[in-house]
């Protein structure tokens, strides 16, 4: 496992290196990826790369990884905190399988625990909260196995194929995790 951050059972997290700039194109780029994520402007592998450069700077609030499977080593998709705020002790939290042929495989939810042990065991946050598309019923279920709460609605947030969508806010407490993680 290279540069391994943290592992779970299939996947592991790494930081983000310059020969992943495809994987962080296919998000942006992929339509059936960026549905869900609303991106509307291109990007390419060279903006990708140069984007890369500027992570893990200190005192930078964006903190990404890259999605490995444990087996072989490949990237497959990007987890992130964005706006991380260590003094609230709070940060936005997203997902990307950016390859559609490893989705319904358990991939994002495994990403997604390993973020919250990493936000609330390391970084000590507080509240992790998250934006998902309310058509995103699959995003949706995943992200309450993992224990976030919805907490609201934005009616009409965003425009996508000429129609307005909304959008739910969901977090969850290092509280809620720990107890979660307790009666496991």
């Amino acid at each position: 496992m290279k540069n391994l951050f943290m592992a779970g059972s299939n996947i592991y997290l790494r930081a983000v290196e310059p020969a992943d700039a495809p994987i962080l194109a296919a998000c942006n780029n992929d339509p059936d990826v960026r549905i869900s994520f609303f991106t509307h402007t291109p990007t390419n592998v060279a903006t990708q790369a140069k984007r890369i450069e500027s992570f893990y700077q200190p005192g930078a609030d964006y903190i990404p990884f890259v999605i490995c499977l444990k087996d072989s080593g490949q990237g497959i998709g990007v987890t992130a905190l964005h706006r991380v705020d260590l003094v609230s002790r709070a940060a936005v939290f997203s997902v990307c399988i950016s390859d559609p042929a490893h989705w319904g495989k358990g991939h994002g939810g495994e990403a997604t625990s390993l973020m919250l042990k990493y936000s609330f065991e390391i970084l000590n946050l507080h509240r992790v909260q998250l934006h998902v598309w309310a058509g995103n019923s699959a995003g949706i279920k995943a992200y309450e196995r993992a224990g976030f709460v919805r907490e609201g609605l934005l009616r009409e947030a965003m425009v996508h194929n000429g129609e307005y969508c909304d959008f739910l806010v969901m977090g969850i407490l290092e509280a809620e995790w720990r107890a979660a993680h307790a009666a496991r």
